[in-house]
């Protein structure tokens, strides 16, 4: 396993894109996608390689631990699923943003959070959002286990989560990572800017956080 210490600061002062994974991803450029490094979760092989593949969940993870590793990109992965070329995450509860994720990581309730204190640690200056919708279809509680009976209408693919046990988001506790995440960088000169499409002056987004901006702007 790869310890993630020599990537430390190896992207100072460029521009990297985090994909989330909501249906919104589905209007996205691959000419945006295509320009940046990119970091991709889960799921995000259905759409495209990313240039680095994060995922901390296990109850995703023992369901696709081979396509997990059949991902042809640098992996990084809770402890137990990763392998000998991974990079390994730490995963800690107290409710911090991690400086150091080569030390350990806080999950956020979000594999988008995760993705954020990488991107800090590799040195990005400014890290774009797309695809984060933060709005989910389901009926239960928040963390709670279900089981996806037909198409998913909450990711870029129908076929993303059906038939798949999965885990309600919970989106309160999400945007608290958010919040963290937005002082990190704001307080070491950086930013993050979430992307949608729209023209300027009529931007929307659920994800209220971080500025928007459009996409052509930053082809």
């Amino acid at each position: 396993m790869k310890p993630l210490n020599p990537l430390y600061n190896t992207y100072a002062g460029k521009t990297c894109v985090i994909i989330g994974n909501g249906p919104s991803l589905n209007a996205v450029p691959n000419e945006l996608l295509a320009k940046y490094p990119t970091f991709g979760t889960n799921r995000i092989y259905l759409r495209l390689t990313p240039s680095f593949y994060v995922s901390v969940n296990p109850l995703f993870l023992k369901q696709r631990v081979d396509e997990v590793a059949a991902v042809p990109c640098p992996k990084f992965l809770s402890a137990q699923f990763a392998g000998p070329e991974d990079y390994v995450l730490n995963s800690m509860s107290t409710p911090m943003f991690s400086y150091d994720p080569s030390s350990w990581i806080y999950e956020g309730h979000t594999v988008t959070f995760v993705c954020m204190q990488l991107a800090f640690f590799m040195g990005f200056t400014t890290v774009l959002l797309v695809g984060v919708d933060h709005f989910y279809t389901f009926d239960g509680q928040p963390n709670q286990p279900l089981l996806m009976t037909g198409d998913d209408p909450n990711h870029f693919d129908p076929n993303y989560f059906k038939g798949m046990d999965w885990n309600a988001p919970d989106l309160a506790r999400s945007e608290e990572a958010y919040i963290m995440a937005k002082k990190a960088f704001e307080d070491d000169g950086r930013r993050i800017i979430n992307l949608v499409p729209g023209n300027e002056g009529a931007l929307e987004s659920h994800l209220k956080v971080f500025p928007l901006d459009i996409y052509r702007g930053w082809l």
